[in-house]
């Protein structure tokens, strides 16, 4: 089975409107090890935005030149299982390309293993797991936001997860809505969904217009005290 941890860089984040700029990826084997990695540049279809830019650091300049994606996408397709940090972003642009292919998402899988941490971003879990230097490479030779660096540092997490949890779990949990601890708006935000008053927990699975997550998270909490009654 051959695991590939994918990395995107984007003009911006709805692929109906936009598109990929860089592409990476590294293959994890057995040995909790990575090989075959590869990165590309690619020239998008219209120019890249300010706002994208300011995120990536790639310019107009850059990608003139490179070839389009149909040309490269081959290099990183034929995996049975891709791996990314909020893998929907990634599904979302590459699986037209990709076809029915496993995901699994490091974010949803590290808020089940981790549920207590402030955050569970990429960079975040990268220290706090202690991956300054991930598989032993120079921590001054990744690049926050650049394909290859990200999909590197998002490589070490998903080891840690593999180690932490059964194969079937991280599959199951990255095929579900993300399952939060916190509140992060309203009244009642900053709290844990398990200190949060059940008629408040009861209106945002029933009546609130929040996201499917939000909601996810709400039922799974609210059961949990109903099973512990």
């Amino acid at each position: 089975m051959t695991v590939r941890v994918v990395d995107l860089e984007t003009t911006g984040l709805d692929p109906a409107q936009h598109a990929i700029v860089e592409i990476a990826a590294v293959d994890v084997l057995r040995d909790g090890s990575i090989a075959n990695s590869r990165e590309a540049l690619v020239c998008p279809p219209h120019p890249v935005p300010h706002a994208a830019s300011a995120v990536h650091h790639l310019l107009d300049e850059d990608l003139a030149g490179q070839p389009p994606l149909r040309e490269v996408i081959g290099d990183f397709a034929g995996a049975d299982v891709y791996v990314a940090h909020q893998a929907a972003f990634e599904r979302s642009f590459l699986a037209e390309h990709l076809g029915e292919v496993t995901w699994v998402c490091t974010y949803k899988c590290a808020l089940r293993v981790y549920p207590t941490l402030e955050s569970h971003g990429n960079q975040f879990l990268r220290y706090h797991l202690g991956h300054a230097s991930p598989f032993g490479l120079d921590r001054h030779t990744l690049v926050p936001h650049r394909a290859l660096s990200d999909a590197i540092v998002t490589a070490a997490i998903f080891v840690d997860l593999t180690k932490a949890a059964k194969w079937s779990d991280l599959v199951k949990w990255s095929a579900e809505p993300a399952l939060h601890t916190m509140l992060t708006f309203g009244k009642h935000r900053g709290q844990r969904y398990g200190a949060v008053p059940e008629d408040y927990l009861s209106w945002i699975i029933a009546k609130s217009d929040l996201d499917e997550s939000t909601k996810f998270s709400a039922a799974h909490w609210l059961g949990q005290r109903s099973a512990a009654a």
